[in-house]
């Protein structure tokens, strides 16, 4: 039994430990999702949500995406203010809209180990 409680232990810790965190303002409430507390959105593996938005940034999020994605808005598309960008196409984050060097932080943060599924965010836009 000792030997298995430190195996398990060994995976959780290594687990914590890879993960890098993120940078500014941005943040992971939840595997798959992440949050720009600055720029007022969260976004999900298939682009920005208006739900994860309301459910971690609140109700004054929440309707400054709805005004926002009425204008010619792409939400598969997005630059965070830490100045990653990411893109569901690709299912990369970059560094920068203007540096294709993957950010491995926020790429996994967003897009580890999911699988691309049916868009659910186009209802809510």
């Amino acid at each position: 039994m000792p030997r298995i409680t430190t195996t398990l232990s060994l995976c959780l810790f290594s687990s914590l430990t890879l993960a890098a965190p993120l940078k500014g303002a941005v943040y992971s409430p939840e595997p798959g999702v992440i949050c720009d507390k600055k720029a007022g959105f969260c976004a999900d593996s298939q682009g920005i949500s208006i739900a994860f938005t309301k459910q971690f940034l609140g109700d004054k999020a929440e309707q400054k995406m709805i005004e926002i994605s009425r204008e010619n808005f792409d939400p598969t598309v997005f630059t965070l203010t830490n100045g990653v960008h990411c893109e569901v196409k690709t299912r990369q984050c970059t560094v920068s809209k203007f540096d294709s060097t993957v950010d491995a932080a926020h790429t996994q943060a967003l897009f580890g180990g999911s699988t691309p599924a049916a868009p659910n965010h186009a209802a809510a836009l």
